[in-house]
């Protein structure tokens, strides 16, 4: 009768074992800072959703708004956060769902660094960069970065857009009267 010895774990699996955990682990910490800094909670804007979009604004619409540090630059972007979270909770739970979930991989470093090459936060960045980092986004070669920039711009045109008052600054007079 012989013994048979168990044999250790081979060093492939081993290795397979600690890169499967390394990987589960980066992925619930790069999970849980989405979690914790989504966009929208419940009916409203949480501060980070508003710090994204706030900065969103700021590159798509860039030159309709008024000169940077201006209180008239900052009244506008308040109400246009006003109407983008209107827009919002006009929208069926999924899709603000999936608002909240775009505006928390965009508010969370390492997702933000991964999607538009931008480690700045978005209300420290200046025009340039989130200009910049809207570009990363628009040019990527990879599905994810695209749908998020689709996204964020057509929110933000969507909600700026349906303020008459600032139709006077792309020259549209309004609706004709019929």
């Amino acid at each position: 009768m012989s013994t048979a010895q168990p044999t250790p774990a081979s060093p492939r699996r081993r290795w397979f074992l600690k890169t499967t955990l390394a990987v589960v682990a980066v992925g619930a910490a790069v999970g849980g800072g989405i979690w914790v800094r989504r966009g929208f909670d419940g009916s409203a804007l949480t501060p980070h959703g508003r710090e994204v979009f706030k900065a969103v604004a700021r590159g798509v619409l860039g030159p309709l708004l008024p000169a940077p540090g201006t209180p008239e630059r900052e009244a506008m972007l308040t109400r246009y956060l006003g109407n983008l979270e209107a827009l919002i909770n006009s929208l069926p739970k999924a899709k603000r769902d999936q608002i909240s979930l775009l505006a928390g991989m965009l508010a969370n470093a390492p997702t933000r660094w991964m999607l538009s090459g931008m480690w700045t936060s978005w209300a420290d960045a200046s025009d340039e960069q989130v200009i910049q980092a809207l570009r990363e986004l628009q040019s990527s070669d990879s599905l994810v970065p695209n749908i998020s920039y689709a996204a964020a711009r057509a929110l933000t045109c969507m909600a700026y857009f349906t303020i008459p008052d600032y139709w006077s600054h792309v020259g549209y007079p309004g609706p004709m009267a019929i």
